[in-house]
């Protein structure tokens, strides 16, 4: 599995309405996007080398009281990628995202570590 379909399995089971990099035409609420930045970390040890992926997924819905019930259930999601080659490092920040394309949607995004080994 890709880090891309790993992740996208993961997010998936707290919101169907899950996208990657952007929603589509039309959106339904809540929504989820998520994009992965990959980078290769080299010089590890015995020639194992890693990729380090930064998640950055944000949270759409109507109502606040929404992206709180579904903040923490995307943290939960995301530390269960913790099986090989992925190790789940934690999430490392998070707050209200700026989304003005829609009134009345609110937006929350939140970065999460994934290290992968290769």
């Amino acid at each position: 599995m890709t880090i891309a379909s790993t992740v996208n399995t993961a997010l998936t089971a707290v919101i169907a309405n899950t996208w990657a990099v952007e929603l589509p035409p039309n959106p339904t609420w809540p929504a989820i996007i998520f994009q992965i930045e990959s980078m290769p970390e080299k010089g590890w040890v015995q020639g194992g080398g890693y990729i380090q992926h930064i998640v950055t997924v944000v949270l759409f819905a109507e109502a606040r009281t929404e992206l709180a019930t579904f903040k923490p259930q995307i943290v939960t999601a995301m530390e269960g990628i913790n099986s090989d080659p992925f190790r789940y490092f934690g999430e490392e920040e998070s707050g209200d995202a700026d989304f003005e394309e829609l009134p009345g949607v609110y937006a929350y995004y939140q970065n999460f570590r994934i290290r992968e080994r290769t």
